[in-house]
């Protein structure tokens, strides 16, 4: 299963607003510079994860974006499923009827088993565990280059 660029994208806005010190929003502008994602595809991005409760947009002077829950409340399998819809690892995982041998195969069962620990895995994550391994990866970079 690939996930989309869209999904991707979401997860690195929503850490880079949830980590950012500032006290006020975000201008969609930093955030594209900061993550490297196309403005206009940003745009409607955070317009997605706004329409969700995710995060929060104010227009004008002062304005900017912010997180629209605690990260500690921000299920990363939520956040995928916006842009990708229920997550699954093959069409045949969708019905019974998808072919002859739904009722009885081995191979069906291998994705279902895989999906299900994939939804596990993502829907145990929040932001606030994103947070936490940005904050261990940083502090493991800087040791690496203090010891260069």
């Amino acid at each position: 299963m690939l996930l989309s660029m869209q999904s991707d994208y979401a997860l690195r806005v929503l850490l880079d607003i949830a980590s950012s010190h500032e006290s006020h929003g975000i201008i969609t502008r930093v955030i594209a510079e900061r993550q490297h994602v196309p403005r206009v595809f940003l745009t409607k991005i955070i317009a997605q994860l706004a329409a969700r409760g995710f995060l929060r947009t104010q227009r004008g002077k002062g304005g900017g974006v912010t997180l629209g829950r605690e990260p500690s409340e921000i299920n990363l399998l939520e956040v995928i499923e916006v842009f990708e819809g229920r997550l699954r690892s093959n069409p045949c995982t969708m019905t019974d009827e998808f072919c002859d041998f739904s009722g009885n195969c081995t191979i069906r069962q291998l994705w279902i088993d895989l999906e299900g620990t994939m939804r596990n895995h993502l829907g145990k994550l929040t932001l606030a565990d994103l947070m936490e391994m940005s904050s261990s990866l940083k502090a493991k970079h800087e040791k690496v280059n203090a010891q260069a």
